[in-house]
């Protein structure tokens, strides 16, 4: 293969490729009572396991977007998907042919390299051009972690993983950030026989980091928000609802804090904490006066803090 993976698929049978995955979306709709909300292939920039020039992802979503569409289904396709967020060419001729957008339900990257504060926004960009949600389709940091797979048990896995997704939240807004993965292979959990562990199958820092993370209140709004130093933060809310989240990352030593900007109806955030020896902990409230609160940053720590009008 000279270094160059995944199959190519052939162009003398497009419309057999077409009707082979509409055939299947309609199989499913028929006997299950299910429909796809988008199909896509899996890292096609890469090769897992199809592999297609820019253009020919281009073509596929109209080709195959247009076909679905005439046989009565409502799928969509998703632009990119792709194996890491550095790949910004692959979606450059969808992006530039606004024939495209119509069967576009998504823009999705996912987030094994590429961390840039520049490539982050530029997903985020390239979703709103388009006038779709962005979708992180996998999360996390190492896709060899399995190969070495204590490390999933080391807070210094833990931490920075989630320092990520909060940068991810702040800068790419994306709709869903899908982890990769849940099943053995990264567990969020440790012992019951993962990798030859016997003991007491129990959470591990990053299964409370993901449930503090997924304990967001739902129908929130991306929000802008600004820090700096060793700390990353991303904030959601909404004005109709009259609540708000921050999530926050201290990557470095125990530190005081304030928040800033917060509505005057607030008066109150509730505040957890994960890291090493704390699980998702509840702790004092923070005061809010005259929109501001003031608070305490462990060292190396993820901590949420969510706060409701009148509350």
């Amino acid at each position: 293969m000279n270094g160059v993976w995944g199959n190519a698929l052939d162009t003398t049978k497009t419309e057999r490729i077409y009707a082979s995955i509409t055939s299947y979306l309609q199989y499913l709709k028929r006997h299950y009572g299910v429909e796809a909300w988008a199909f896509s292939f899996n890292e096609s920039d890469l090769g897992i396991d199809v592999r297609q020039t820019a253009q020919e992802h281009l073509d596929l979503i109209k080709g195959l977007g247009a076909y679905m569409k005439a046989r009565g289904l409502s799928t969509t396709m998703l632009l990119g998907d792709v194996s890491d967020a550095t790949p910004t060419w692959f979606i450059q001729p969808a992006l530039n042919d606004s024939t495209s957008w119509p069967f576009i339900g998504a823009v999705s990257y996912h987030s094994w390299r590429g961390w840039s504060d520049s490539l982050l926004t530029f997903w985020n960009d390239a979703a709103n051009r388009v006038g779709v949600p962005l979708l992180v389709g996998e999360g996390s940091t190492d896709a060899g972690a399995w190969r070495y797979p204590a490390i999933f048990q080391e807070p210094d896995f833990a931490l920075p993983e989630i320092e990520l997704y909060v940068r991810m939240l702040a800068l790419s807004e994306p709709k869903s950030i899908l982890q990769w993965q849940l099943t053995a292979d990264y567990s969020l959990l440790a012992g019951g026989g993962l990798f030859g562990d016997s003991t007491a199958l129990r959470p591990t820092q990053r299964f409370w980091n993901l449930k503090q993370l997924a304990s967001t209140p739902a129908g929130l709004s991306h929000l802008p928000v600004t820090c700096g130093g060793t700390v990353s933060c991303a904030a959601l809310g909404s004005e109709r609802r009259g609540t708000y989240a921050l999530h926050v990352v201290n990557m470095g030593a125990t530190r005081p804090a304030s928040v800033t900007g917060l509505p005057r109806r607030v008066t109150s955030l509730r505040v957890w904490t994960t890291n090493a020896r704390q699980t998702m902990e509840e702790g004092p409230r923070a005061v809010v006066r005259g929109g501001s609160a003031r608070f305490t940053l462990p060292a190396a720590s993820y901590v949420t803090l969510i706060g409701e009008r009148g509350r």
